[in-house]
């Protein structure tokens, strides 16, 4: 997810076209992470000793690690973490605009030094952010010391990454006590804490969710879409009740889902709202943990 946040960081700042940006994406299934990218970018090694460990497999028949541990840059312990990130999309990212010659890597790092301090990160922050887990870093998007929410945001955007669209992203969660939008699904729960879960969109947002989930094109927002809707919902909420029974004994029912087609008021205390961003949409995920909502329409 974190190449979607800094792939679209890079083109607000100026430093990528949009055409740019989604030729890299395009780009990432066809892409394996070259060993010396991980190892500059995780500073085991300089940019001078990984490209001389290229230049030698020009002329020799062994693995860029191989090398490198001859050479005394790199551990066989280092190699090893190292080939498991190659999979990180992060990585995969970076990868694609080296090798597109869109930026170097000198510049994609200088650019994720300008992030981190934009958005006022620390380094366990940014460790996070790329480790290409994705309950790591929606966490950095979240309302602290709220784990019982974090779980939840976390199964519902590794669903909806799943499930809907592998390209979604999110940014920074907020608090508030209402929120006005167009359409709304939603479902309640109950039993060991009382939760309400839905997702509320503007325009034709919830179509991002609604068409892939049932497999349909629905021309708008209309009652069929919104229980589309629901029905993703009621999967997320189902993954979350199960996992929170099975670690805790934390016990769960799920009540019937409620749909609001024309624009309403969302009233609470407190409730999170979490953005997520499509390629030209974006909708929120409504979460309130031990708290009513109620529904008002405009």
């Amino acid at each position: 997810m974190f190449d979607q946040i800094f792939g679209n960081y890079l083109v607000s700042s100026g430093y990528l076209t949009r055409e740019q940006f989604d030729e890299a994406v395009e780009a990432e299934a066809q892409v394996r992470v070259k060993l010396g990218l991980i190892a500059v970018t995780e500073k085991l090694m300089t940019q001078q000793q990984a490209d001389e460990v290229n230049n030698l497999q020009a002329i020799m028949d062994k693995r860029f690690g191989d090398i490198a541990v001859e050479k005394g840059y790199l551990s066989d312990e280092q190699v090893g973490r190292l080939l498991k990130k190659q999979g990180n999309i992060y990585m995969v990212f970076v990868q694609a605009i080296i090798d597109k010659g869109f930026m170097t890597l000198e510049e994609a790092d200088e650019m994720l030094c300008r992030y981190q301090v934009t958005e006022q990160l620390s380094a366990s922050d940014m460790d996070d952010l790329v480790s290409g887990d994705v309950d790591r870093t929606i966490a950095q998007f979240l309302p602290e010391n709220n784990p019982l929410g974090q779980k939840h945001c976390g199964i519902a955007v590794r669903t909806l990454l799943r499930l809907i669209d592998s390209r979604a992203y999110v940014s920074k969660a907020y608090l508030v006590d209402e929120l006005m939008v167009d359409n709304f699904a939603m479902q309640p729960m109950e039993g060991d804490h009382k939760m309400f879960v839905g997702f509320a969109g503007v325009g034709n947002g919830l179509l991002k969710i609604a068409n892939p989930f049932a497999k349909e094109e629905f021309e708008g927002v209309d009652p069929d879409a919104l229980d589309a809707v629901g029905e993703f919902i009621n999967c997320i909420n189902g993954l979350f009740a199960s996992e929170q029974s099975a670690a805790g004994g934390v016990e769960m029912d799920m009540l019937p889902p409620s749909f609001y087609e024309e624009p309403c008021s969302i009233k609470g205390s407190g409730f999170i709202v979490l953005p997520i961003h499509f390629k030209d949409e974006v909708i929120n995920f409504v979460l309130s943990i031990d708290s009513d909502l109620t529904i008002e329409n405009r």
